[in-house]
């Protein structure tokens, strides 16, 4: 399962949690390593270092690759097949010392974190994992900062993702519009089309453009028809027709509402 964006960076900024201990493993190609289970009194994230594998927890399958980071609850079964290459992966143990009662779940939970780039992370985990082997206190201590500085990089890269994958959303529905202004569109058949919820897509419009899906069209349209009454001869209906209005008594409000002046009016003044 994956795990909104938002609810994973309330879960870490208003709980208290104490990083415990950090491992590198290597599994050889073509391994099937079960009958294990996640340590019992703490959580962790798995992150892979190298290579891909398909991680199950509790039966529930992860394809775990360099985007694609899973957190693991307590005493949860594990199940790891890798394919036709070595895997290296680094576990992140962490306690949960307090947390509010809708988070105090998540000790027992497991999910996915989908990421861009991992770079970063893989850096912070090396360091992380090399001050592990550091007895002192003073290496103890940083081991707490670096911890924190790892999932700071871990919600901004989730949150980053979470974004760019909103705007690629965003993108081909615009890139639809752009195409087929002319036509009849309705939102609920492009959402059917994208596979997406009709509130889903007015969500992500606004959160993107500022704009719903009809008023991002309505501009659209309305810009096509400034060029068309500029450049062009055809009539006010014929205008209304090419940028997909029937109806060019409609059209004329709709032109009116977005440029406070009427489609001749903008003709008359911008005619070229």
């Amino acid at each position: 399962m994956t795990i909104q964006t938002n609810e994973l960076i309330e879960y870490f900024a208003t709980s208290t949690i104490e990083f415990r201990n950090a491992f590198q493993t290597t599994l050889p190609s073509g391994k099937l390593d079960s009958n294990r289970k996640t340590a019992s009194d703490v959580c962790g994230f798995i992150i892979p270092l190298k290579g891909n594998a398909r991680f199950s927890l509790d039966g529930v399958p992860y394809h775990i690759d360099q985007h694609t980071i899973v957190h693991a609850g307590r005493d949860m079964n594990i199940k790891i097949k890798t394919y036709d290459t070595e895997w290296v992966y680094a576990v992140i143990h962490y306690e949960v010392i307090e947390a509010d009662d809708k988070f105090k779940g998540f000790i027992d939970k497991h999910f996915s974190i989908e990421l861009d780039n991992m770079e970063d992370i893989l850096k912070i985990i090396e360091q992380l994992l090399h001050k592990n082997m550091n007895p002192d206190h003073f290496s103890q201590f940083e081991l707490k900062v670096i911890f924190m500085s790892l999932m700071k990089e871990v919600l901004n890269g989730a949150r980053n993702s979470q974004y760019n994958f909103m705007l690629q959303q965003v993108t081909k529905i615009i890139d639809y519009f752009h195409s087929h202004y002319e036509e009849e569109i309705f939102i609920s058949e492009v959402a059917d089309m994208f596979n997406i919820d009709r509130r889903r897509i007015a969500y992500l419009f606004e959160k993107i453009t500022g704009m719903t899906p009809v008023q991002y069209l309505m501009h659209y349209r309305v810009s096509k028809a400034k060029e068309l009454l500029a450049i062009t001869d055809l009539t006010i209906a014929e205008v209304a027709e090419a940028v997909g209005y029937q109806d060019n008594f409609y059209f004329s409000r709709v032109f009116k509402k977005v440029m406070q002046q009427s489609p001749s009016q903008y003709r008359k003044l911008n005619k070229r």
